[in-house]
């Protein structure tokens, strides 16, 4: 909170009710807030006592706040037909309610003021009232909010790449995703960066965000991730001419031993291309999924259990062969392609993983699960 250029200093927690009642007066605005929707604001729908007589004295304990506070000596807190408002001989402004007022604006605006007021609504992405996210009305509001806020997004999005400022709009998405880093909105920075020509950075950010899905949410890339990653594979290559040029890009620049590591994007081609040759070469292929667990057979957790499924993959690459191939799918479960194997030597080669790993990890709190099947049932 700030007055003029001054930040004012509040000596209240941020969560105690007397704040919550600044923020709740403030938030309300010019149209006010009932008696009945402060209480239960305030004290919930279940509080019981005399909670007239408590707001009383938390209206008291505000108006001492806001005395303390430097600001112009007037009464600030006023009940005008039977609704509370926050009153000044000053104009006051509140972020979130600037932002509401310019996507009203927005509506049926000619496209060039409606692309100038979208840009300034879309500065407004903070999440709303953070400290206070357990109350029912701040998590309403907030999604409220949050839906406005896609919404601008997604029209800006649409407007400013039909106009090609794919360099303006790089830098207002990166904003959206670091607000919201787990609603995809690194796709349309990769949109930008595609088209701004800036691929090595479209990957980087692409091998970013999926490895920010592992680690805290557990869970692979979406599809439209996926289909992100094969373009911007496919438009990696070199400028090539010929044959022999084509023959050298595609081999390995060195020789690597053990199994052979690739994105799951690339594992998921790989894995389909060897279903469709099975029925021919007779070749068999199996699916091994390979879970990390601790002793209790739960979900990892944080640090060591990133440090235990980084030693699997090692493990994964050193025990298997050069011909086989394998990815992580999620923050603890690696898929592997086993080919040209017979069905007795698969425990031959879990027991080889779990003698590795037990050498790798020695603190014995995590342990692998297994399940296979040959891709020719799946």
């Amino acid at each position: 909170m700030a007055y003029g250029e001054k930040i004012l200093q509040i000596k209240r927690k941020t969560t105690s009710k007397v704040f919550q009642l600044l923020q709740i007066l403030l938030y309300s605005g010019e149209n006010g807030i009932s008696r009945s929707r402060l209480l239960k604001y305030l004290f919930g729908c279940d509080a019981e006592g005399n909670l007239s007589a408590n707001l009383r004295v938390i209206i008291y304990h505000l108006r001492k706040l806001l005395r303390e506070m430097e600001l112009p000596e007037e009464d600030y807190i006023r009940t005008v037909g039977g609704r509370f408002f926050f009153m000044s001989s000053f104009p006051v402004e509140v972020d979130i309610l600037t932002f509401e007022k310019l996507i009203k604006e927005a509506e049926g605006q000619p496209e060039e003021e409606q692309l100038r007021i979208l840009k300034e609504a879309s500065c407004y992405r903070e999440v709303f009232l953070p400290a206070l996210a357990g109350e029912e009305w701040v998590v309403i509001a907030e999604a409220h909010h949050q839906r406005k806020y896609f919404e601008c997004m997604e029209k800006l999005c649409i407007l400013m790449k039909e106009r090609g400022d794919y360099k303006e709009l790089l830098e207002i998405t990166a904003g959206a995703a670091a607000a919201y880093p787990f609603d995809e909105w690194q796709l349309c920075q990769m949109d930008c960066l595609i088209a701004l020509n800036r691929l090595e950075e479209a990957m980087e950010l692409y091998e970013k965000t999926a490895s920010m899905y592992f680690e805290e949410l557990a869970v692979a890339p979406s599809e439209g991730m996926l289909a992100y990653f094969r373009e911007l594979s496919s438009r990696m290559r070199p400028d090539i001419s010929g044959f022999d040029e084509i023959r050298e890009f595609l081999r390995e620049n060195k020789y690597i031993d053990g199994a052979y590591y690739c994105p799951l994007p690339s594992f998921l081609d790989i894995y389909r291309i060897l279903s469709r040759n099975m029925a021919r070469s007779g070749q068999s292929v199996y699916l091994l999924l390979c879970t990390l667990i601790d002793g209790k057979k739960k979900a990892l957790k944080e640090k060591p259990g990133k440090q235990a499924a980084d030693r699997l993959a090692e493990t994964i690459r050193e025990a298997l062969r050069r011909g086989d191939v394998y990815t992580r799918y999620s923050k603890s479960q690696f898929l592997l392609l086993l080919t040209g194997i017979r069905q007795e030597e698969l425990l031959i080669i879990m027991e080889r993983l779990d003698s590795r790993f037990r050498k790798k990890e020695k603190t014995g709190q995590f342990w692998m699960s297994y399940r296979i099947a040959s891709v020719a049932e799946l």
